[in-house]
């Protein structure tokens, strides 16, 4: 059994993805940004489980 008290919640997730990405995207000069792998596992993270309880809300998932 998983002990969720070590998992962040959903909105701390959202929050990190959203400080990361803000700092990447504030140089308007920049015409590309580079991600960590830790980076980018947190976007993916955040971006699948958005996915999976937006799957869940559909009427004929399943």
């Amino acid at each position: 059994m998983v002990d969720d008290s070590d998992m962040p919640s959903a909105l701390q997730v959202a929050q990190a993805v959203s400080a990361v990405l803000g700092k990447k995207l504030a140089d308007q000069s920049a015409s590309e940004i580079v991600l960590t792998r830790e980076e980018a596992a947190l976007c993916l993270g955040l971006a699948e489980g958005v996915a999976e309880n937006l799957a869940q809300s559909e009427p004929d998932a399943g």
